[in-house]
């Protein structure tokens, strides 16, 4: 092919910057990774069995062996609740290890867990050392929705460790974005790039499509290198809904909005304020009607198993207020009056048997005549909405 003596003076100016630059980073770093290549599938395979399943009582997460010794790299709130989660390897089901979470920035939500069991026994994934770059391919690797894995035999191979594909979108300071699709069981998972090289750990998502962030791959490696022990009194914050039935005829039912605190998936502190809507029209029914305003509890929490089978049971004691209304006749007006009660204040004691979101409340209030049974029902909207 001949080059124009005109073609050549326009490129001359192109390939003198090309010479002074370097040319790009990657023809000239040996670390950098190759922008024109994808990863190749076995590549992927070889991946694939480095990064563990998570489960943690009834949370679903995915990890990542970071060295010979066993350490899996994971979000902290999916330990939050429990420092010794059970591990899965790709392997098999047979394949189950406790760990026990030995450095922890929650701030981060970054997490280190020990697990001897893999020691020399799984391949670890490399921490990349290089800061990454916008417009890098990246590669997801996690278990998304893992609860509804082989839940029928269409989804059969479906969902854990499945693997998708990006492009890094920014670069902060301590977090990385990325419209790799992440979703709930891909926290705690690496995210690596064309070389298998870890660039961040899947932390939080926005409700919008393909908008992801990772705690960065130089946060994490502060970890590695300075770990920082994790709170003694580490949790969730919670958030729920429940309906109050009481087993006596002048009790309205009442719809509670409760919050609370569950620190380290055995202790529990939780309020709720109630309101009942129809208490209005049954006093001016039956003349008078009584309904629970506020619940200040607090308990103990036994978890018979982890995933998807988890089945909690609560011990719980605590206080309850109560007001109620009742009606007169006012003979000056010709009209029913409705009177508010004087508000009381009883002990409570009772259980609570939860699975998953849902849970049913059986509880007494103690009063100076008979104890009255409570019955709720609860259910998490949205659950947990924060660790700390």
């Amino acid at each position: 092919m001949n080059l124009s003596p005109r073609l050549l003076v326009q490129l001359l100016p192109v390939l003198l910057l090309a010479v002074l630059s370097g040319g790009p980073a990657w023809a000239h770093d040996p670390d950098a990774p190759d922008p024109h290549r994808d990863a190749t599938p076995d590549e992927i395979e070889a991946w694939l069995d480095s990064v563990v399943l998570l489960l943690t009582g009834n949370a679903w997460c995915t990890g990542v062996v970071i060295d010979e010794e066993g350490t899996v790299a994971t979000a902290y709130h999916c330990v939050a609740n429990g420092l010794r989660p059970l591990v899965r390897l790709r392997t098999g089901e047979d394949d189950r290890f406790v760990g026990k979470t030995i450095a922890a920035r929650a701030k981060e939500d970054l997490a280190l867990v020990k697990v001897p069991g893999l020691a020399g026994k799984v391949r670890p994934l490399a921490i990349r050392d290089i800061p990454v770059r916008r417009g890098e391919r990246v590669y997801g690797i996690g278990h998304p929705y893992a609860p509804a894995a082989d839940r029928t035999r269409a989804m059969e191979g479906m969902l854990l460790w499945s693997v998708t594909e990006g492009i890094v979108s920014a670069v902060g300071p301590r977090l990385v974005q990325t419209d790799a699709a992440l979703n709930p069981g891909n926290s705690g998972g690496p995210v690596v790039d064309v070389e298998g090289r870890i660039i961040g750990i899947a932390s939080r998502k926005l409700g919008g499509d393909n908008i992801a962030f990772l705690a960065s791959a130089e946060v994490l490696q502060e970890l590695v290198d300075e770990p920082k022990k994790p709170l003694i009194l580490g949790g969730q914050w919670y958030l729920g809904l429940g309906f109050w039935q009481v087993a006596d005829i002048e009790a309205a039912p009442t719809i509670e909005l409760f919050g609370g605190m569950l620190i380290r998936d055995r202790l529990l502190l939780q309020l709720g304020l109630m309101s009942a809507g129809t208490a209005r029209h049954q006093a001016l029914e039956r003349g008078r009607v009584w309904y629970p305003t506020f619940s200040a509890l607090g308990g103990l929490r036994l978890r018979l198993e982890r995933g998807r089978t988890s089945t909690t049971l609560d011990a719980l004691g605590g206080v309850v207020t109560t007001t109620g209304l009742t009606t007169e006749f006012d003979d000056s007006t010709g009209t029913w009056r409705v009177l508010q009660l004087e508000p009381g204040v009883h002990g409570a004691v009772g259980g609570r048997l939860g699975n998953g979101g849902l849970g049913l409340r059986v509880m007494y209030l103690l009063t100076e005549a008979d104890p009255w049974l409570v019955l709720a029902l609860d259910l998490d909207i949205p659950g947990v909405f924060s660790t700390f």
